[in-house]
């Protein structure tokens, strides 16, 4: 790729062809200890797989605050229907379309490995000026954000903390949503499938999925929700086998479902296509005949179809009255087979603890209504929105003067780990910025190269000023 800015992408490049989706980073990690030792940089990787790359001032700035540039090593493995990709061992095969670069129907990685790339293009770039740099490295922020859980409070040493993990130029994050997710188990006693029923084999797709930090308010469909609303059409349906959902972060766009039924499909089929139409893609429903021995009972099919039909899924509350900055909101996430149950989650994300306990005692209801064993994972802190930030107000003022319009402030509802960061260095002061990504946590995601390009030199810039 003959890219500018050259460092930047020659890392992301680098980056892409390590295998690193959430969980899986130790490569990454091997890269990234073997990248700063071979520069003869203190390089710290701590327990769990985190990696910190110490750089010195340049010449002038060695009396500066010290800044930390983090991002975060793992990606979300999607992949379009039809790839054979192998998130474990392939590397990602990166398309430039003009001005974009996208993957060949897998998720591109940007996020965030761009941001990755810049801490890495910054060690490099010999026309880089500024103070001491921590160039920090976390482990599996897209799922349990572990690294920045596990960070010791004592490793950090700096005063600013410039984290690269926003989607849009010109817009700097300072605070974010915290979260938690759901885990519930529906049990049941399978039984004997009759030689008069038929068993179909039913898979859903043409949902364009997204963020469900992002995108959860963008009228993008819950494949789950289709599948469940089917089975309670259906009014003697069993369920044999029902598998929808891959990342609790990841709005569900295709799943299959096997079920034995005495009634005409063909007659249910169309009434969900035209429920779903306006729904943001292209709902596809095809199925064959297949042969079951056990499945769920009629009774208990009906109960799980409507157990998933009343866990809260979408936006839940706004900050204000015209509904555009979004409070509170669930993602019912997954739903995967296990023996004699399945397991469900959802992911609760809020900006305030009211709306989180609004949630969680929504998804308490269904779980009593319908006899549901559920727990809760170890969740992730809200990143409190900070009144004097010197960071902010400087990279606002800079932004100003070199662009001639004004950043544009916001306080995302997807989580980021600065909220970790808070809760362990509270005179920490954060920003969060990026370029230009699309479809981020689905094959489409995609990235606007000259806005890493604009991005990048800001970051510079930025660095440079703080002196």
């Amino acid at each position: 790729m003959n890219l500018k800015p050259e460092l930047v992408f020659k890392y992301f490049k680098e980056i892409s062809n390590i295998p690193r989706p959430s969980g899986h980073e130790e490569k990454m990690t091997e890269y990234l200890k073997n990248f700063g030792e071979s520069r003869n940089l203190e390089t710290i990787v701590d327990e769990v797989g985190n990696v910190l790359i110490k750089v010195p001032a340049t010449k002038g700035y060695e009396d500066s605050k010290t800044v930390i540039v983090q991002g975060h090593t793992d990606m979300v493995p999607e992949k379009a229907d039809d790839s054979n990709h192998d998130f474990l061992t392939d590397p990602i095969e990166l398309i430039v379309d003009g001005n974009i670069l996208h993957a060949n129907n897998t998720t591109l990685g940007a996020d965030d490995g761009i941001g990755v790339a810049f801490g890495l293009a910054l060690i490099d770039d010999k026309d880089a000026e500024h103070g001491p740099l921590e160039c920090l490295f976390t482990i599996s922020e897209e799922t349990t954000m572990k690294g920045a859980l596990n960070l010791s409070y004592k490793l950090l040493t700096g005063s600013y903390l410039l984290n690269i993990d926003s989607e849009e130029e010109g817009v700097m994050t300072v605070g974010s949503a915290g979260g938690v997710n759901y885990v519930g188990r529906f049990s049941y006693e399978p039984v004997i499938v009759s030689n008069d029923y038929d068993v179909y084999e039913i898979n859903f797709s043409g949902f364009l999925g997204g963020h469900s930090g992002m995108m959860i308010d963008k009228n993008k469909g819950n494949m789950i929700v289709v599948m469940a609303d089917l089975v309670k059409k259906l009014s003697d349906a069993m369920i044999v086998d029902f598998d929808c959902g891959t990342k609790q972060n990841a709005i569900p766009r295709m799943g299959s479902l096997t079920i034995a039924t005495k009634e005409d499909i063909d007659a249910t089929i169309p009434s969900i296509m035209e429920k779903y139409k306006d729904i943001d893609g292209n709902l596809e429903i095809t199925y064959s005949k297949t042969s079951a021995e056990t499945a769920m009972s009629t009774i208990d099919s009906e109960a799980f179809s409507n157990y998933l039909l009343s866990v809260p899924t979408g936006e839940n509350s706004y900050m204000d009255s015209e509904k555009t900055i979004l409070e509170s909101s669930s993602n019912l996430a997954i739903v995967t087979k296990l023996d004699n149950s399945y397991e469900i989650t959802v992911s609760v994300r809020s900006a305030k603890e009211e709306r989180k306990k609004e949630l969680e005692d929504k998804l308490e209801l269904a779980s009593k209504t319908f006899n549901v064993d559920y727990k809760y994972s170890e969740g992730y802190p809200t990143w409190v929105y900070r009144e004097d930030s010197e960071l902010r107000d400087h990279a606002m003022d800079l932004y100003k003067k070199l662009y001639n319009k004004e950043m544009k402030v916001e306080v995302t509802h997807g989580g980021l780990e600065c909220g970790v960061f808070y809760e362990k260095y509270r005179d920490l002061d954060m920003i969060s910025i990026g370029p230009n990504i699309s479809g981020a946590h689905t094959p489409k995601e995609s990235l606007e190269i000259d806005s890493t390009e604009r991005v990048y030199e800001f970051v510079k810039e930025l660095l440079k000023s703080l002196k």
